[in-house]
């Protein structure tokens, strides 16, 4: 019984001494004292009295922060150019905008054809209207984010479309 209780007094001990740390100090090149728990060769052993608890510091501001600006988009329609005629008796009109800064993933835009949305939102710029009527016709281009919230809307760009007709060639 008496080794049994011998033996659980020693690994005690030991458990209470390794628990403890070693603190060892120097003075760097500029005279500054250096503690670690890595002896090295000039140190010397600090003993210490009670142990040692460090607060914990926030550190937060050592990371840099990914800034969210949030971008202004800008949406414009490229062709047909604002007041042109286009002379085509098909009656198909090719659109094109552009999106600035860039045109980006998630991003989709819809087009407007006198006051109605034609087909929808799409991932680029570039429209075929097919079978427009003769005459004046206005169009507007909207952007989407990803969420599907308008983000851009372009200056309305009037355009006339000439289609020859049996009677006036």
């Amino acid at each position: 019984m008496r080794r049994i209780l011998l033996v659980c007094s020693l690994i005690l001990t030991f458990c209470a001494s390794a628990s403890q740390p070693q603190v060892y100090r120097w003075k760097d090149e500029n005279g500054n004292w250096v503690f670690s728990d890595v002896p090295r060769q000039g140190s010397e052993k600090v003993s210490l009295n009670k142990p040692i608890s460090i607060p914990t510091t926030d550190t937060s501001v050592l990371t840099p922060k990914k800034e969210n600006k949030a971008l202004k988009y800008e949406v414009k329609i490229s062709s047909p150019g604002h007041q042109q005629t286009l002379r085509e008796n098909t009656g198909t009109v090719y659109v094109t905008g552009q999106v600035t800064p860039v045109f980006s993933r998630g991003l989709t835009v819809q087009l407007s054809l006198d006051g109605k949305l034609v087909g929808d939102k799409q991932t680029n710029t570039t429209f075929a209207l097919r079978n427009v009527d003769r005459g004046e016709h206005q169009l507007i281009m909207y952007l989407y984010d990803e969420h599907g919230a308008r983000v851009a809307t372009s200056t309305m760009s009037t355009f006339y479309l000439h289609r020859a007709n049996r009677i006036n060639p």
